[in-house]
């Protein structure tokens, strides 16, 4: 299958000592099931390395961006199979996101615009915020704050709500 920056990103959660927890279908389609496996050689693996691209993974990367925090996500470009690609590994409470995106863009595509209030809702999830504190916080009930959460999910590919603030992280609505 031809792979398009349309399609959503290879999203893939690792705790802290590396172990990948979860991933998407399309990060199951490009680098293989990585459940229980370390992050650095499933991703790492699938990355096309050269003298000039250096690949970003390595052993203790995922220590080295937990202890960074949150406002130190690591974004570099990188290729797959020949492609040009963005890899963003983002740091959240205590596991990282990593996200691979065709051809590098950054910019939203038309079907991954989120609404003013979708915004809103995913800003204070990028806080740490629950769902019964996002209602509060909004003024609205638990139910519409799922909703939005789902449609956001739906919007940018993103199978969990940690995934998601990470895609929110790498269009550019958040930080």
């Amino acid at each position: 299958m031809e792979e398009t920056s349309s399609e959503a990103p290879a999203v893939v959660i690792s705790r802290k000592d590396g172990t990948i927890v979860s991933q998407n279908a399309r990060a199951r389609r490009l680098m293989g099931a990585g459940a229980g496996s370390r992050c650095q050689g499933v991703v790492g693996a699938s990355l096309d390395g050269d003298g000039d691209n250096e690949i970003p993974c390595s052993d203790g990367c995922i220590s080295e961006l937990l202890t960074a925090g949150l406002d130190q996500p690591q974004n570099r470009r990188v290729s797959v199979e020949g492609r040009c690609h963005r890899l963003t590994c983002i740091p959240l409470d205590d596991v990282i996101v990593s996200v691979l995106t065709a051809n590098a863009e950054t910019a939203p595509t038309r079907w991954q615009v989120l609404t003013p209030r979708e915004t809103e809702v995913l800003r204070l999830l990028a806080e740490g915020e629950n769902i019964p504190s996002v209602a509060t916080s909004l003024g609205i009930t638990d139910s519409t704050v799922r909703t939005h959460v789902e449609h956001m999910r739906e919007k940018l590919g993103a199978n969990t709500q940690a995934a998601l603030v990470a895609v929110g992280f790498l269009l550019g609505y958040l930080g």
